[in-house]
């Protein structure tokens, strides 16, 4: 596979990430109570109303942004920020598991944001190399 396809992949994938990140992102801030719903939140009040709105809607949209970014610009520097988002969630899930216990579908969160590690390091990686060859 040539350069050209690489940097291609690298795209796609890094856009796949910044549709998720943005779609996660305006749900929250748009619809909090849904949104909250399917990563099993529920607000407490207003305060718990704004928190979904900004912290999770900051957390995907943060993500999403940079993630559009470095697919737009082939930019590697844009994909350490929305590699640590998915990173340090796993982490957190993984600690959970640990002190909590496993839950049904406690796996599928990790599967999803493991993917996303993966697909934005070959994406960082692909396009650091691009930049490094002219």
């Amino acid at each position: 596979m040539g350069e050209r396809e690489m940097i291609l992949i690298a795209r796609i994938l890094a856009a796949l990430a910044a549709l998720f990140g943005i779609v996660l992102g305006l749900g929250f801030l748009i619809d909090p109570i849904k949104s909250g719903a399917n990563f099993f939140l529920s607000p407490n009040g207003i305060p718990g109303m704004a928190v979904l709105r900004a912290d999770m809607c900051a957390f995907f949209l943060t993500g999403g942004i940079l993630a559009a970014a470095a697919a737009w610009r082939q930019n590697a520097g844009f994909l350490i920020a929305p590699i640590l988002l998915f990173a340090i969630a796993i982490t957190g899930r993984t600690v959970s598991l640990i002190v909590d216990g496993v839950t049904p579908g406690a796996f599928v969160p990790m599967a999803v944001e493991a993917f996303f590690v993966v697909s934005l390091l070959f994406a960082h990686r692909t396009f650091a190399a691009s930049r490094s060859n002219g």
